[in-house]
């Protein structure tokens, strides 16, 4: 079940990513603020937890800003990182010791922090819709049955 929602978590970030810049390209306008916030937020979560699960540095912040093309190229990455920590990770009880960003020490498991960026991230999409359909934009369908269904 890992797999399928790693595979769904990538494919709905693939999807936003491309709405987002369809929208810029045909209605010559920009994203909403709160938008790039929220993308770069998602794109800066899975990177820093699929450092964490890896063991490498992080090189960037939770909140860290960036640009449409910075978050898609993060996503891809990150995403195809997750991808293969799922695949290849047997150990899903396996324990990361890691620290956040206040400095606190907690200690969680492969599959709870799997589990949490996925469910992150959909979190994170169903606010952008949201703030898509408030500023006139037509926000995307990045429902899990949407993902399924195909």
């Amino acid at each position: 079940m890992l797999l399928k929602l790693c595979q769904y978590n990538n494919w709905a970030n693939s999807l936003l990513v491309n709405a987002l810049t369809e929208a810029v390209e045909t209605h010559a306008t920009s994203i909403p603020d709160y938008c790039i916030t929220l993308l770069s937020h998602i794109a800066n979560a899975q990177q820093i937890w699929s450092s964490r699960i890896r063991g490498t540095a992080q090189t960037v912040s939770v909140w860290q800003l960036h640009d449409l093309n910075t978050c898609k190229s993060m996503l891809l990455e990150s995403g195809n990182e997750l991808n293969e920590v799922v695949e290849n990770d047997h150990d899903k009880d396996r324990i990361i010791i890691y620290k956040t960003s206040t400095g606190a020490v907690f200690e969680t498991s492969v599959e709870d922090i799997l589990l949490h960026v996925f469910n992150h991230g959909t979190y994170h999409r169903a606010q952008i819709a949201r703030q898509m359909k408030e500023s006139g934009l037509e926000p995307v369908n990045t429902d899990y049955i949407q993902y399924v269904r195909m």
